[in-house]
C-alpha cells in the first residue's frame, strides 16, 4: 500500500505527466491567443512535452514562459512564414476548384497541389520542435525539418497521424482542446526523441 502511495510510483509520474500536459494545453490556448505568437506558443510547448518524454520536465508554467520568451522572434518567423505557405497553399487549391480549366489541367494541379501540400505538412511538424530542441538558425529550419521528416518517413506518418486524430477531436469537439493540445504534443515527443536522437548520436560522433 505505501508502494502505491508513493510519488515515485510509475502510476502516479505518469498521472503527473497527464496533469502536466493539461496544464500545458491551457497555456499553449493563453500564448496563442494573439495569433502571430502561435509558432512561440508551439515551441514553448514542445520544449516542455520533450522534456517529459525524457523525464526532465521541471515546472510547467516556468519552463513554458521561460521557452515562450526565448524563442519568440525565431519562432515568430517561422510560423509566419509557415501561415504564408499554407495560406498560399489553399488559395490555390480553392482556385483549381473553382476556376474553368480544362480537365487535364485540374487534374494536374490537384496532383501538384497534394504533393505540395503533403511537402508542407511533414515540414510543418518538424519546425516547431526542432527549433525547442537544436540551437540551429531559424532560416535553416524548414529544410532541416523537411529532410528530417523524409528521412524517418515512417515515424512522420504516424506524428502526422496521431496529430490528425486530436485535430479531429478538437474540430467536433471544440472544448477537448483544453486536453489534447498538451497530450498530442507529449505522445508525439516519443516519437520526435526516437528521430532527433539519431542526430544528436551523430553530432556527438562528429565532435569525437
Amino acid at each position: 500500500m505505501n508502494r502505491f502511495f508513493n510519488p515515485e510510483n510509475p502510476f502516479w509520474n505518469f498521472m503527473q505527466k497527464i496533469m502536466d500536459a493539461v496544464f500545458l494545453s491551457l497555456l499553449w490556448i493563453l500564448g496563442s491567443l494573439p495569433l502571430f505568437t502561435i509558432g512561440a506558443s508551439t515551441t514553448a510547448l514542445f520544449q516542455f512535452a520533450l522534456k517529459q518524454a525524457d523525464d526532465e520536465e521541471g515546472y510547467v508554467w516556468k519552463s513554458f514562459w521561460k521557452a515562450y520568451r526565448a524563442n519568440f522572434l525565431p519562432a515568430t518567423g517561422l510560423w509566419l512564414a509557415m501561415a504564408a505557405a499554407g495560406t498560399f497553399l489553399i488559395v490555390d487549391f480553392y482556385a483549381c476548384v473553382n476556376f474553368a480549366l480544362p480537365g487535364g489541367i485540374r487534374l494536374l494541379c490537384f496532383a501538384l497541389i497534394a504533393g505540395l501540400g503533403l511537402i508542407y505538412l511533414l515540414t510543418l511538424i518538424y519546425v516547431f520542435p526542432i527549433l525547442s530542441r537544436f540551437p540551429v538558425k531559424a532560416v535553416k529550419i524548414p529544410a532541416h525539418a523537411l529532410v528530417m521528416s523524409v528521412g524517418n518517413l515512417g515515424i512522420s506518418v504516424l506524428i502526422l497521424l496521431v496529430h490528425g486524430i486530436f485535430l479531429a477531436v478538437i474540430y467536433f469537439f471544440p472544448l477537448m482542446a483544453v486536453f489534447s493540445v498538451g497530450l498530442s504534443a507529449l505522445l508525439t515527443s516519443y516519437f520526435y526523441r526516437a528521430v532527433f536522437g539519431r542526430y544528436l548520436k551523430d553530432e556527438e560522433e562528429n565532435h569525437e
